[in-house]
């Protein structure tokens, strides 16, 4: 039989799109029956989506396989949805810290009785990287007595403004037993709140809810 160039490279053609097609059909057979394996098995799996290209003239074969989006990571760090938060996942939820040289300040352990669980109180900070600031949600700071380790001359407001430029997304709350003094320093239009240290725990507690929602 006598088969002409033409003819034979209609023949090598129509082959080769023959072994392209069979090998796509394999490849969906192949990951349909690993996602049934995997669906038996309780294991979730996505089967890639496949797509075959093909030339006008049938020479060319392109496979293209899709196996799915990347997975992402989801950033570290205590971020809190406030808005969504009732009053009671605050409490159980929210880290707040108290900045104040008085061990035996009350209101730290009135708070915890309250419901607020993560309430912890530091006579000072050493350093803007030190854990327990960076955990925490609510920070309370004495503007006298603390800031000293640092070396700020303004203490306390000192204090503030530096936790507050490194940190501008934590909550700051500056109180004071003292009524008079310096007020006009940065610290205090850049704090999110302030209040008398004599102000009853209700007062500080209505001033964390008001700060996460602010």
């Amino acid at each position: 039989m006598n088969i002409d160039l033409d003819t034979s490279e209609k023949i090598v053609s129509l082959i080769a799109g023959a072994i392209a097609i069979l090998g796509t059909a394999g490849t969906i057979f192949y990951y349909k029956k690993r996602n049934q394996n995997d669906e038996s098995s309780g294991n979730q799996s996505s089967m890639p989506s496949i797509e075959n290209n093909s030339s006008s003239n049938g020479n060319t074969q392109h496979l293209t396989v899709n196996m799915g989006p990347s997975p992402t990571t989801t950033p570290s760090g205590p971020a809190l949805q406030p808005s969504s938060l009732t009053v009671a996942e605050m409490k159980k939820n929210t880290r707040v810290l108290f900045v104040d040289d008085d061990r035996g300040f009350k209101i730290v352990g009135v708070l915890r009785k309250m419901g607020w669980e993560h309430t912890k109180l530091i006579v000072d900070v050493a350093s803007l990287e030190q854990q327990v600031l960076v955990d925490a949600h609510v920070v309370f700071v004495d503007i006298q007595g603390v800031g000293r380790q640092m070396q700020y001359t303004d203490e306390g407001l000192g204090l503030v403004l530096a936790i507050k430029r490194r940190y501008p997304d934590k909550r700051i709350v500056i109180y004071s037993a003292v009524e008079v003094g310096e007020r006009f320093h940065e610290a205090l239009q850049e704090a999110d709140y302030s209040l008398p240290k004599t102000a009853e725990p209700i007062r500080f507690e209505e001033t964390i809810v008001r700060v996460l929602r602010k």
